[in-house]
């Protein structure tokens, strides 16, 4: 599906009927060919039952992992399927080996699912190191804390709560300064900008389907670099490189990437990950200009009313966080206008995809301006 421009996907998504959706960094709405791919798997399913599964799992989902490698920058061997992004982190923590007084750095503008999976750990004599920073300085605060026994750093590609885009590949150098891995959480960026695991040079890359790559929530994945926790933390029936046989006094240790897969994974919602995957990676360059133009777009309106932006112009991908007093009010009332945005931390979250306009976005800057000044 090669688009010429991003309205054209609009037909594609019911949601745009009645409401502005602007909420892209909480839940996309699915569309119509990724949902569709979805419903063909499970009518055929319906009609079929096992046969169809079979069928559909006997190339050990590389029809799926080599559309989301293929998006990032992988290769298909490195991709696994996993149900969020809080399982992903889990298998980090849990697969690497830790010796008593390693650290990871990590930092407070983080959603929790990169922090609270390591503290864990403590129990290990690791140390996480939760660094406070703000959009402005995070890099070199970053790198200021990282030192010889920094084992792991764990990172955001953009920020949920500010709308930050991490010079990646600046932190990524300290890190190999120190002999230390990154773990780079890309859910609020996959979809939205261009990424290329490799040029980033990450050791893993985690992302749950269901916000900027517009897919149902139980999907996602984690890419592991070849060489990187080849025995993982978890085993199950199909960690097993000989799961068909169904033999428990049997166990071989699968080395591709369904070795972090320990049962059944939901196929229908990686299937339709799987199409959107494909349509984002055809249209790259057109999804990535039209999401960074409506944030500056976003950023530029806000502050030519006075609003204060918390969101840096400069290191943006699709977040805008503009600074309100009540933000959870503020996002009722634009819900009874029909207009569907988050409250997160001091501000309205505004989250525009490609096929987002500049009239939806005016219109919520103006209803924001409207409301605030009635709240207050």
């Amino acid at each position: 599906m090669r688009l010429r421009d991003p309205r054209e996907f609009r037909e594609n998504l019911p949601v745009t009927r009645k409401y502005v959706y602007l909420n892209h960094a909480a839940v996309s709405p699915t569309p119509l060919p990724s949902l569709f791919e979805a419903y063909r798997y499970l009518y055929e399913v319906a009609n079929r039952g096992s046969i169809a599964v079979n069928e559909e799992e006997e190339d050990e989902l590389y029809h799926i992992r080599s559309k989301i490698a293929n998006l990032i920058g992988a290769y298909p061997d490195e991709i696994s399927l996993i149900p969020n992004t809080s399982y992903g982190v889990n298998l980090v923590a849990h697969g690497l080996e830790w010796k008593r007084d390693d650290n990871i750095v990590t930092d407070n503008l983080e959603f929790p699912t990169v922090v609270y999976p390591f503290l864990k750990l403590a129990k290990k004599g690791v140390k996480v190191n939760v660094v406070k920073t703000n959009p402005y300085n995070f890099e070199e605060d970053i790198i200021s804390n990282i030192n010889k026994n920094t084992r792991l750093v764990a990172i955001s590609h953009v920020s949920f709560n500010t709308g930050l885009k991490v010079d990646v590949r600046k932190i990524v150098k300290a890190a190999r300064e120190n002999d230390a891995l990154v773990l780079l959480d890309i859910i609020q960026s996959a979809g939205a900008v261009r990424i290329n695991v490799e040029e980033l040079g990450v050791d893993f890359a985690i992302a749950g389907g269901y916000k900027w790559l517009m897919s149902p929530q139980g999907s996602g994945f984690i890419y592991v670099k070849r060489g990187l926790i080849e025995d993982p933390p978890f085993y199950g029936w199909k960690t097993s490189a000989d799961y068909l046989d169904f033999n428990p006094n049997k166990f071989t240790l699968e080395k591709g990437p369904r070795r972090f897969e320990i049962g059944t994974v939901d196929i229908a919602a990686n299937l339709s990950l799987a199409k959107s995957c494909e349509i984002i990676s055809e249209n790259m360059e057109l999804i990535e200009s039209s999401v960074t133009y409506l944030s500056q777009f976003a950023i530029r309106l806000a502050k030519d009313h006075n609003m204060e932006v918390i969101t840096p112009e400069e290191k943006r991908a699709g977040i805008v966080v503009v600074k309100v007093k009540k933000p959870k009010e503020v996002a009722k009332e634009l819900l009874r206008e029909d207009i569907v945005v988050s409250p997160r931390g001091e501000g309205i979250r505004i989250s525009t995809h490609f096929y987002n306009t500049e009239e939806e976005v005016q219109k919520t800057i103006e209803k924001i301006l409207e409301i605030e000044r009635k709240l207050n």
